[in-house]
């Protein structure tokens, strides 16, 4: 890939949408400069009137910090809220403190832009009260920056929330069933085949049949399997709980994440209600792994809406709703996005 060059606010925002993969809405996107190399891009929800400003600002912070080769953050506010002309800014007292923190921290803030549905402007206009002038938003999409990305094969979705796998397509409530009868007759052996089928299937490429997949399926209604397989997702040899958190220094093997999130997408299309939560909660639990947080705590959405007290989906929904960032998502050398750019 060309070396990418940001010489224009346009630039600079078209490259925070094709960095996230998605046109942000409602976020504070930072990009991280080491010197004059781009790093990595953190994206966090705007806080709500009811959230001190301090506190969101410490949580900015110490995100951004932790890239420790930086140098320098670019910021963008996206926002629907009201900025133009005539207009108060937005967030003023957050983006105050979010400047003098990184500041303080030997950060130089190079610029602030505000974004909104139909135009951006540079936050800190010629009055202090008020933003820039406005500049059409045409203008990211006919930058040359958004030219060579999309040329380059990337692109910009709406939304960081895919589109749940389509459910209930094939269901085969009966063959899961009698699968899980086989498991409580022969618990070790009849988990234990379901495993190696879950491998084989990841690690090879094969095409299961309908009848493998209803075997898998049953396997991950069984909480131990369940745990088994989503440590050893990953293929790196590290203790279990640090694997769950992704707070591991050595990446994971993202390309055999990839292929279990395949293979729990096709689960989905055999699995009646009942037993649709595991599928649905370990693809939250890989989007969370990417960084992609607002994707996670959809998938957590439906997969409690079909079981309310499915435990680990209540607690990935809990560590979501804190903020919690998985350790792969926050360092550039482990992070997903830079195994596929």
């Amino acid at each position: 890939m060309e070396p990418i060059r940001i010489s224009s606010p346009a630039d600079a925002i078209s490259y925070m949408s094709h960095s996230l993969g998605y046109w942000p809405n409602e976020s504070l996107v930072c990009v991280a400069l080491e010197g004059k190399t781009l790093g990595p891009t953190l994206r966090v929800n705007l806080p709500h009137t009811t959230v001190p400003a301090e506190n969101f600002v410490d949580v900015v912070a110490h995100s951004v910090g932790i890239d420790r080769d930086a140098t320098a953050v670019l910021i963008a506010l996206f926002t629907h809220q009201p900025w133009g002309k005539g207009q108060s800014k937005p967030f003023a007292a957050m983006v105050q403190g979010l400047k003098q923190r990184l500041m303080a921290a030997g950060l130089l803030v190079h610029d602030v832009w505000i974004v909104g549905p139909e135009s951006f402007a540079t936050y800190d206009g010629a009055n202090p009260t008020s933003c820039g002038e406005e500049t059409p938003l045409a203008a990211v999409e006919s930058c040359l920056l958004n030219a060579e990305l999309v040329y380059q094969g990337s692109t910009v979705g709406h939304s960081d929330s895919p589109a749940i796998p389509e459910l209930f397509t094939a269901v085969d409530n009966e063959a899961v069933e009698s699968a899980l009868r086989d498991m409580a007759t022969h618990p070790a052996q009849s988990l234990a085949a379901a495993y190696r089928l879950w491998t084989e299937f990841v690690d090879h490429d094969a095409d299961p049949t309908h009848e493998q997949l209803a075997e898998v399926l049953a396997g991950l209604q069984h909480v131990g399997l369940r745990d088994q397989i989503l440590a050893n997702m990953p293929g790196i040899n590290e203790p279990m709980g640090a694997t769950l958190l992704g707070a591991t220094d050595e990446a994971p093997q993202w390309d055999r994440i990839d292929s279990s999130e395949k293979l729990l997408r096709q689960l989905l299309t055999i699995a009646a209600p009942t037993h649709v939560a595991a599928p649905l909660t370990m693809l939250g639990h890989i989007c969370w792994w990417k960084g992609k947080g607002t994707a996670a705590a959809n998938y957590m959405h439906v997969a409690l809406t079909f079981d309310p007290d499915y435990h680990l989906a209540k607690l990935l929904d809990q560590m979501l709703g804190a903020g919690v960032v998985s350790g792969w998502a926050q360092h550039k050398n482990t992070a997903y996005r830079n195994h596929h750019q």
